[in-house]
């Protein structure tokens, strides 16, 4: 089975990737999934169309978590050289962005600035990791459009 279709997933799983490693971690993964499946019993009808299904989500799903760890980081540091709030004006600042950003923005931010990660405060939030990279991309493009806005006034 490995030999006859290999050759023609690895070209499909390089289609979708131009990331030669990702390719290759797709297929290898892929077919290990296949003969865990058929050990288990299972009986797969069309081997090929599974085996391509398989490799398609699990490089979405890598490129997909992927994209949700790149999103912008919102780490102490990152927070302190985008907005540095004086300690006698805290209740300031956190007025300043509950204005500036939406509610689920705001929340995402301040459980971010609490020291979760992306997964935790999708749980918190009951939502996807990846709308808490998106939530907290948005608050990052934000803060820099006000202080290049304030820095130019």
């Amino acid at each position: 089975m490995y030999r006859e279709l290999s050759g023609a997933l690895s070209a499909y799983a390089s289609r979708l990737t131009s990331d030669l490693a990702l390719a290759q971690d797709a297929v290898q993964e892929t077919f290990l999934r296949f003969f865990l499946v058929r050990m288990q019993g299972e009986t797969i009808r069309n081997p090929s169309a599974w085996l391509h299904r398989v490799a398609h989500n699990y490089i979405c799903e890598t490129v997909r978590s992927s994209a949700v760890q790149a999103c912008v980081s919102l780490d102490e540091d990152a927070l302190a050289k985008t907005a540095v709030a004086p300690e006698t004006g805290n209740v300031e600042w956190e007025q300043a962005f509950r204005n500036l950003l939406a509610p689920r923005e705001f929340e995402c931010l301040r459980l971010r600035s609490e020291g979760m990660d992306y997964i935790e405060i999708a749980d918190a939030m009951s939502i996807r990791p990846g709308t808490v990279g998106a939530l907290l991309n948005r608050v990052g493009k934000k803060m820099r459009l006000t202080l290049r806005r304030r820095g130019t006034s």
